[in-house]
């Protein structure tokens, strides 16, 4: 049926960005449970606000999941190095990726440049990697000028026969400037907060569905927010008043 007014219902889904997700929880009574489909800044509305409903993986989560997955993978032999940005305002990315290395308990080495010594900064960097075993790398920043400068010299390191194996933070794929191909060269790894398994057969049923509905393609949008209205109308469904 047609509702007049939010507070007829169960739930809303979106809007996205935090301040618009910030207006409508100063509704107060009004107001019914607010779910955060996309961005994760508003994790910090859903501290103290009981009302909304954070579902994005927060940076923080996936920045200690990806040193987790570093360190179950890293042998004593091999060397870890986090690359930041010298000069540039520390950001939360920095502090984070430094705080997550921390706690794991390895060894590792700080590297840090500006990209205006970009050309001339390989055998720096070189000096001090292994050349017999693997060479594990956190990029501590998401600048995309820095993000590619460093995966330039690191794709040069590689063509020179090292060793290396890059971790990054998921807002790296999005980067139109770097080139798939050097992703690839150094076995970049990164922790998201999505997952489309195409050899899922609800993803495959989706997929065809979606098709023949629209004639288009589904983007990755179209995938969290059928998996997010799905799952939250089942709780409505299951449980009622008190989903």
């Amino acid at each position: 049926p047609p509702y007049n007014h939010v507070s007829d219902c169960d739930f809303l889904i979106g809007p996205i960005g935090s301040e618009d997700l910030t207006k409508m929880l100063s509704l107060n009574e009004e107001c019914p449970y607010i779910i955060s489909p996309l961005d994760q800044r508003a994790q910090t509305l859903a501290a103290s606000n009981s009302k909304l409903i954070q579902v994005p993986t927060p940076h923080t989560t996936q920045h200690n999941d990806l040193i987790d997955w570093l360190k179950s993978e890293t042998a004593e032999t091999e060397k870890v190095v986090l690359i930041t940005e010298k000069g540039a305002r520390q950001t939360d990315v920095t502090s984070q990726m430094k705080a997550a290395l921390d706690s794991t308990g390895l060894n590792y080495k700080t590297f840090s440049y500006s990209i205006l010594e970009g050309r001339e900064i390989q055998a720096s960097i070189e000096g001090i990697m292994t050349a017999t075993g693997v060479n594990r790398v956190v990029i501590g920043s998401d600048n995309e000028a820095f993000v590619n400068d460093v995966i330039r010299n690191l794709n040069l390191l590689v063509y020179n026969k090292l060793n290396v194996v890059l971790y990054g933070t998921s807002k790296i794929r999005g980067f139109e400037t770097i080139e798939a191909e050097n992703f690839h060269n150094t076995s970049m790894k990164v922790s998201l907060g999505y997952h489309i398994d195409y050899n899922s057969p609800q993803v495959k049923s989706f997929l065809l569905k979606y098709r023949a509905l629209f004639n288009t393609e589904p983007t990755q949008y179209a995938y969290q927010g059928y998996d997010i209205t799905r799952y939250f109308v089942s709780l409505c469904y299951k449980y009622g008043d008190r989903w």
